[in-house]
């Protein structure tokens, strides 16, 4: 049985010992990244807040308007019940 061979990645340069048989990872020893600058964590974080915040009042905008649709749909259901005392409800399970 051949032993593992020693490869190094292209992309990340980390070390990887690759199974000749199967051609499978069987280690991969990555490289730590460097320490980042605190100021580029800072804009990060604020970058991040910017875009929660905007899918926030986007999710805000659309429950809004849910609320408002499920409004009208239940005055046009009540007027049509209104129009026509006479008829029953639709049962959901008679469609079957």
């Amino acid at each position: 049985m051949p032993e593992a061979l020693d490869v190094t990645c292209p992309c990340c340069e980390a070390a990887l010992k690759v199974d000749p048989e199967t051609g499978s990872v069987v280690w991969a020893d990555r490289k730590k990244a460097p320490p980042k600058d605190f100021d580029d964590l800072v804009d990060r974080v604020k970058s991040q807040k910017s875009v929660l915040e905007e899918k926030f009042a986007r999710s805000v905008q659309h429950t809004k308007r849910a609320s408002e649709i499920l409004d009208k749909k239940f005055e046009e259901a009540r007027k049509r019940a209104e129009a026509d005392p006479t008829s029953k409800a639709p049962h959901p399970f008679d469609n079957d």
